[in-house]
């Protein structure tokens, strides 16, 4: 019998499937001074990757389901796409900067090792969003509308097989700075999203919480949309 998903992902940061460990590692030192959030575009791979999955059964918090934590493991360093089987149903991970993360799967039946089946591994582009530094105002100029700028609207089912509708607003505020504000909207309460972003030509990169998201222009009404956060998601958005 086919698992049908239950939980939203891209919902809460507390048990997000893409894990920061160096982030939590950071020293002081490297706390003062401006890095870079790593992200990955998974629409470019560049390699390939060995992974494994292992399965812990845990205590569902609804009456009748069953919960299991899955723990990835991959080859790569990091920007490890891990595309496995539940039951017969597609689902991927992804690993953004660390070789092991863990998800959460809930379902009617109890989830074994038994169930996962077809587990391949790619490594995706590594790319950058470079924060800009607090004594490097922007200088305040008359700006042109940005590639983005406007409403964009799409749907689609996350890496659970949950589906979503994405509403998304682009505002450029500095050269090479936009502002993202929208809705996420799915079987679970509404999620506003509020965030600050970095172009590089014809991408469109921002971070919310532990949610990395891209943004790359098809074509003037189209844009190819991912996020891995608590699972992931990808969709064509159209300019509304």
């Amino acid at each position: 019998m086919m698992m049908k998903q239950l939980f939203p992902a891209l919902f809460l940061a507390s048990a997000a499937t893409v894990l920061l460990p160096q982030a939590a590692a950071q020293t002081a030192a490297a706390a003062a001074t401006p890095t870079a959030d790593p992200s990955c575009d998974c629409q470019q791979p560049v390699g390939a990757c060995s992974a494994s999955i292992a399965v812990k059964p845990v205590e569902a918090t609804t009456l009748g389901s069953y919960a299991a934590e899955l723990k990835f493991t991959s080859s790569a360093p990091a920007c490890s796409k891990i595309n496995y089987y539940v039951d017969g149903t597609p689902y991927f991970n992804v690993l953004v900067s660390g070789n092991t993360g863990t998800d959460n799967l809930w379902g009617p039946k109890q989830i074994s090792r038994a169930n996962i089946t077809e587990i391949s591994c790619q490594v995706c582009k590594q790319v950058s969003i470079t924060p800009i530094p607090q004594d490097k105002k922007p200088v305040k100029s008359e700006l042109s509308p940005g590639l983005f700028d406007g409403q964009w609207a799409g749907a689609g089912n996350n890496s659970f097989g949950s589906a979503q509708r994405w509403t998304l607003s682009f505002a450029t505020t500095a050269a090479g700075q936009a502002a993202i504000t929208g809705t996420m909207e799915g079987n679970f309460p509404t999620v506003p999203i509020s965030a600050s972003g970095t172009v590089s030509g014809s991408v469109l990169s921002w971070k919310d919480q532990q949610t990395l998201c891209s943004a790359s222009l098809l074509t003037d009404v189209s844009l190819a949309f991912e996020c891995h956060g608590q699972g992931s998601v990808q969709m064509v958005m159209k300019r509304q």
